[in-house]
């Protein structure tokens, strides 16, 4: 035998007031994460070993 149940109300209101801030929230954190990713990349790539002991060689200095 089906069982049958009326409408549940539902207050949209509070779900909107809760909705918002966790939207607001989560844009926050989106670009945040973003800023700090870009933020963590090198600029310029890594010296190679190469280059630095060509440099050492030029300039006669072993703190590089």
């Amino acid at each position: 035998m089906p069982a049958r149940v009326e409408s549940f109300p539902v207050p949209h209101r509070p779900v909107r007031r809760i909705l918002g801030p966790v939207l607001g929230w989560a844009f926050l954190a989106a670009v945040v994460a973003l800023i700090h990713r870009y933020t963590r990349q090198p600029s310029l790539p890594r010296m190679s070993d190469q280059w630095l002991l060509s440099h050492q060689a030029d300039f006669n200095r072993g703190d590089y």
